[in-house]
């Protein structure tokens, strides 16, 4: 092992607090989640120094990018010189890995540290037409995974005694390994749902009594709706709390409120991202939860890594309280330790302490959406977010719904289809149109083409779902 790859480590694990164990009853690592934001800075600024000569004497790809910058071995030495390191994009990693398959080149992990301490091989979704990204992460890797989402449901209130269904896929995506290895951790006993179909997964609720469920938030509604439908209530049910990823569906209001009205449990929000940030980055805590005066707040765990708030055009930071796209620099993997990487999510952050007495920064609202998934509707944007919130205000249309967007006649045309919440005659189809479309207006500010289609028409969604069609550049 090379000295610097041996200092990284050293350094990681000197700074992870309370690593096998909660220090208190409130916060799993206290001294990290209530620390001074000075004591914060300091920490990033030692952690940011050395993961950048560590990518520098073991990254070619992040070598070639740092040159071409016009920066040295020596250019970094905390976070204020953060600003001189390049962005990265997913593409950039794309072009590195199809020119130097199979793996690519941005990694500092060496395939020797691979085959000795080798953990698990993750992959993005991928498409029909492209390779999937893919990363390898190390025993050390999944050590820290393990520490920081232990931390993250200890915020959400989740202890020894619990009993979790991790319902998330079994395979090569980041969610159910995560939380499945905080879990352990935790001494929370794991019933893997991963590979079960949802009729076995609410035998496994009805039968073992699960206190957590962990799942998307399309999942959780459509679980519970399936246990309805079997006979079953899953207010009645064992489930507490909801741990959500894959969606902000958790921080989206109208949502949560049915999560929690169908399960008669607390939903909470766990966000990060393959590439960067595969332990949670952002994640809820009992007091934001309980919010009903606005939104729920997602903290985010800057002791083990650096978020910034940039505008998409210029890159340049915001103020604190304006909005702008996520980037995100992670300092803990000995794998993966990247550096200003895009994850494009729009986000507004406040540095005022939270209620639970955590000082790190909150995603105001969590994440708002997606940068590339911002619509653009005669002249006016919004994310489909708002869309959700609109449509899941009304108690009788049901949880599925299509979105799709063209345009007739040079103009933009939205068309949402919806279900009833329960099967109705035909007769009150129009009712229900009208007054989605009322609600749609007075939330996006144009009309809407609402149709309503018989109950059970739409495809459920049992993992991330996809109800927006944007159709506008296949139309010639």
């Amino acid at each position: 092992m090379t000295d610097i790859r041996q200092k990284w480590r050293d350094l990681v694990r000197r700074h992870a607090q309370c690593f096998d164990r909660p220090g208190d009853e409130r916060y799993w690592s206290p001294g990290l989640e209530t620390a001074p934001r000075e004591q914060l800075r300091a920490m990033q600024s030692e952690k940011l120094a050395l993961a950048y000569r560590y990518l520098w004497e073991c990254s070619a790809f992040y070598r070639r990018k740092f040159e071409a910058a016009g920066l040295t071995a020596e250019s970094v030495h905390g976070v204020d010189d953060l600003p001189k390191i390049p962005v990265t994009h997913r593409e950039e990693w794309l072009t590195d890995q199809e020119e130097h398959p199979p793996w690519g080149t941005f990694s500092p992990l060496r395939q020797e540290d691979w085959l000795k301490r080798g953990w698990m091989l993750y992959t993005t979704s991928g498409t029909t037409a492209a390779q999937p990204r893919v990363f390898r992460h190390t025993t050390f890797d999944r050590d820290q995974w393990a520490w920081i989402g232990a931390r993250c449901l200890y915020s959400m209130g989740v202890r020894n005694g619990d009993i979790a269904i991790n319902c998330f896929g079994y395979g090569t995506s980041v969610a159910f390994w995560g939380l499945h290895y905080a879990l352990s951790l935790m001494g929370v006993p794991v019933i893997s749902g991963g590979g079960s179909n949802t009729e076995r997964r609410i035998l496994f609720i009805n039968t073992y009594r699960p206190t957590v469920l962990l799942c998307t938030p399309s999942y959780a509604l459509y679980l519970g709706r399936a246990m309805r439908e079997a006979g079953h209530n899953p207010q009645e049910s064992s489930i507490r709390t909801i741990v959500c990823a894959g969606e902000p569906g958790a921080c989206v209001p109208a949502t949560k409120h049915r999560l929690e009205t169908l399960w008669h449990a607390k939903a909470h929000d766990d966000f990060g991202c393959t590439e960067v940030a595969p332990a949670p980055l952002g994640y809820t805590c009992t007091n934001q939860v309980r919010r009903t005066d606005a939104p729920v707040d997602t903290h985010l765990m800057e002791d083990v890594a650096i978020p910034e708030v940039l505008d998409p055009v210029t890159m340049q930071p915001v103020p604190e309280g304006q909005p702008g796209i996520l980037v995100v620099s992670n300092l803990y993997s000995e794998a993966q330790p990247i550096l200003r990487y895009v994850m494009g999510d729009w986000i507004t952050v406040t540095t005022e302490p939270c209620s639970c007495g955590r000082t790190h920064a909150r995603a105001v609202g969590g994440l708002q959406g997606r940068n590339d998934n911002l619509l653009k509707i005669r002249g006016l944007m919004f994310f489909p977010a708002v869309i959700e919130d609109s449509i899941r205000q009304l108690a009788d249309v049901g949880d599925e719904f299509k979105v799709e967007i063209t345009r007739r006649d040079s103009m933009d045309h939205v068309k949402v289809t919806i279900e009833p919440a329960s099967p109705i005659p035909k007769s009150r189809y129009e009712p229900h149109a009208e007054r989605v479309g009322r609600a749609l207006k007075g939330s996006l500010g144009i009309h809407v083409e609402v149709e309503v289609v018989p109950y059970g028409t739409l495809p459920r969604t049992q993992f991330k779902a996809q109800r927006l069609f944007d159709l506008r550049e296949k139309l010639v």
